[in-house]
């Protein structure tokens, strides 16, 4: 399967003469993007060495009933991708290159976030129960939950927006359908046996579908968090300042009433870093 998007990219400063800038523009995304080559390379490194399975990135970081207990790979499995596959990487890294840019420029980081991993953690959960049905423990892969997510709230905003499927351009909607279709038809006609991938699919799926009418940020927590700390060291600054001030009036006091030897070395020694912090601007 190969498709393209087609849409009005917003302007950014550099985009499309300098790929670096174009990297910078959307964090997350190009992030995931480099993070998913890089790894899939060191994969098809190791594979090609002959090294031990221990030493496969997706040992560590694929999803698998056996490291079910860790939150980690949960989202770590977006990372890795079969080394003998490259083709499914090459198109998983197309799409978030064109729709994972437009939508972390769109919705912002925090959203495109929730998004992208929100697909991704309710595909490794439609992963897992099927694992645990059939017993088997290997390894979900690959970042398709996550873009499935994607594509569907794509699908959902848009539907009319057109995408180039094989020779054709179909709609959105038209192509969420067709993706619905590859997905179940080898679960209700095949079995579960090798079906794991396309329930992680058809979770992402749901998860993209539901979030673009329920949209929420799960991580604007971490935005409070650091506006309270800020908040926070700007109040235990103001205090410092305020406690500071009173002991430079205080020894003035002193040295006014008694004259410089009055004062204790701990107290020159304030004098002197609170003249020099003076000087330099700062209160």
């Amino acid at each position: 399967m190969a498709y393209r998007t087609e849409w009005e990219e917003p302007d950014e400063p550099g985009r499309g003469s300098d790929w670096r800038a174009a990297l910078a523009a959307t964090p997350v995304a190009s992030a995931l993007l480099v993070g998913a080559i890089a790894v899939t390379l060191l994969e098809v490194i190791v594979a090609a060495a002959g090294l031990p399975a221990i030493a496969q990135p997706s040992r560590w970081l694929g999803l698998r009933l056996s490291n079910a207990p860790f939150v980690v790979p949960f989202f770590s499995y977006v990372l890795p991708h079969a080394p003998r596959e490259l083709m499914h990487l090459v198109l998983n890294m197309f799409v978030l290159w064109f729709l994972g840019r437009e939508l972390e420029s769109r919705l912002g980081r925090g959203p495109f976030m929730t998004l992208f991993f929100g697909s991704a953690l309710v595909g490794a959960v439609a992963h897992l129960v099927v694992s645990a049905q059939q017993g088997d423990d290997r390894p979900l892969i690959g970042a398709s939950g996550g873009l499935y997510g994607l594509i569907f709230f794509i699908a959902r905003e848009t539907p009319d927006r057109t995408f180039l499927f094989y020779f054709f351009r179909i709609p959105a909607k038209v192509l969420a359908l067709l993706l619905v279709a590859f997905s179940l038809h080898p679960l209700l006609f095949e079995g579960f046996a090798g079906g794991v991938a396309h329930l992680c699919h058809l979770g992402g799926a749901l998860f993209g579908f539901l979030w673009c009418r329920h949209r929420f940020d799960a991580l604007s927590w971490w935005g409070t968090l650091r506006e309270q700390r800020a908040q926070q060291r700007a109040a235990t600054a103001a205090r410092d300042e305020a406690a500071d001030d009173a002991e430079m009036d205080r020894l003035l006091a002193k040295i006014h009433a008694s004259g410089m030897n009055s004062l204790t070395e701990r107290e020159r020694q304030f004098l002197r870093a609170r003249s020099e912090s003076l000087k330099g601007g700062r209160r």
